[in-house]
C-alpha cells in the first residue's frame, strides 16, 4: 500500500513502512472481527444491520473479469493470473499454500499461525506462546478465529489469512499443531 501524502510504502499486514519518506514507521492498529450476518445476530439480537448497493467499477471488474480467469487450486485458492509471479520468493511448503487460518503477531514482528481446521468448529484451543496463555477459539455459527491473551482478556494483534500470505511476512513463524 502507499500512501498518498509521502508516496511511501507500507507493509499491509505489519502496517511497517518500508520504503519512502516514512520508512521504519509503524502505523496503529486495531483488531476487527470478520463474520456474518447470522452470527452478528446471534450475539446482538438487537443489532441494526444497513447494506449498501453501491457497486465500484473495481467489484464490477473482480465479478466478471478477474473471476473468470482466476486460478483455482485443488484446495479452492483463488490467484489472479500473474499473482505467483508478483511474489518475492518461494512459497513455505510446510502447509499448503492455500490454508486458512489466523495468524498472531506481537510486537517484536513473531507470528504464529493457528490453521483453521485445527481448531473444532464452535471451539476453543489454549496454547502458551511467548510465555503467555493464549486462547484461540472458532466461531460456532460463522467458524471464524479469534485469539485473546487469558492473563490480560486482551486480544493480541491477529489478521485471518492464507498461509502464504502470513509466512511471506512471518517467514520463520511457528505453526500451532494439537498435541
Amino acid at each position: 500500500m502507499r500512501d498518498e501524502e509521502t508516496l511511501s510504502l507500507w507493509d499491509h499486514i505489519t502496517g511497517e513502512c518500508f520504503d519512502g519518506p516514512l520508512s521504519g514507521q509503524r502505523l496503529a492498529f486495531w483488531g476487527t472481527q470478520l463474520t456474518l450476518v447470522a452470527a452478528a445476530l446471534a450475539e446482538y439480537p438487537d443489532i441494526i444491520l444497513l447494506k449498501s448497493d453501491y457497486k465500484s467499477f473495481g467489484s464490477f471488474v473482480m465479478k466478471n473479469v478477474v473471476h473468470r480467469s482466476v486460478n483455482i487450486n485443488a484446495n479452492g485458492t483463488h490467484l489472479p493470473p500473474g499473482f505467483r509471479n508478483s511474489m518475492s520468493g518461494e512459497i513455505d511448503g510446510r502447509l499448503p499454500y492455500g490454508t486458512q487460518g489466523l495468524g498472531v503477531m506481537d510486537d517484536l514482528n513473531a507470528g504464529k499461525f493457528y490453521p483453521l481446521d485445527a481448531i473444532p468448529q464452535g471451539g476453543t484451543i489454549e496454547d502458551e506462546w511467548l510465555g503467555r496463555p493464549l486462547q484461540v477459539s472458532r466461531g460456532a455459527v460463522d467458524g471464524v478465529l479469534s485469539a485473546v491473551w487469558t492473563d490480560t482478556n486482551e486480544a493480541p494483534m491477529q489478521l485471518t489469512s492464507r498461509w502464504y500470505g502470513f509466512a511471506f511476512t512471518f517467514p520463520d513463524c511457528e505453526i500451532y499443531a494439537p498435541d
